[in-house]
């Protein structure tokens, strides 16, 4: 998504960013898992690097919502343009930090320069409301990611 773009949940976030884990381990290994799609090996972002910003980032505050949204999102000078993945975790995961369940983990990418910092925040915005506990339900009932993709489309 551009700075000029309307922002919209299916042009943040393509289908083939959205996983369906059933068995995720911890926090760490969900951001692991999405990372490892938004930073591709010998691409321009570290994403060791991304996900200690990540890390960094959390430490000050959560961003597991009472809904069971998850939100870590981090600002990149690297960055062109907003990338994102999502991940759907129907059994659920322990945020000790937050001393909450996490349902849905959205990872948000933005790009740091000072044009884009609204944006960002309208983008964490849209989230916060569009992620409720119903749709997180419907989101946690899916049997497949193009499942979930499908309910995410017109969002």
């Amino acid at each position: 998504m551009t700075l000029e773009e309307k922002i919209k949940l299916s042009t943040l976030l393509p289908a083939q960013r959205i996983f369906l884990l059933r068995d995720p381990a911890t926090k760490d290994k969900v951001l692991t898992r999405l990372l490892q799609v938004l930073c591709p090996a010998g691409g321009a972002l570290d994403r060791r690097e991304v996900q200690r910003q990540i890390a960094e980032r959390e430490k000050g505050m959560s961003t597991t919502l009472d809904t069971g949204l998850a939100i870590p999102h981090v600002r990149l000078e690297e960055l062109e343009h907003f990338e994102a993945a999502l991940a759907v975790l129907p059994q659920g995961l322990p945020d000790p930090a937050a001393q909450k369940e996490i349902k849905v983990l959205f990872l948000l990418l933005s790009p740091a320069r000072p044009a884009f910092f609204q944006k960002h925040l309208q983008v964490l915005g849209l989230l916060a409301q569009t992620f409720t506990p119903e749709l997180i339900a419907r989101l946690g009932a899916c049997t497949t990611a193009a499942e979930a993709a499908q309910i995410l489309a017109d969002k």
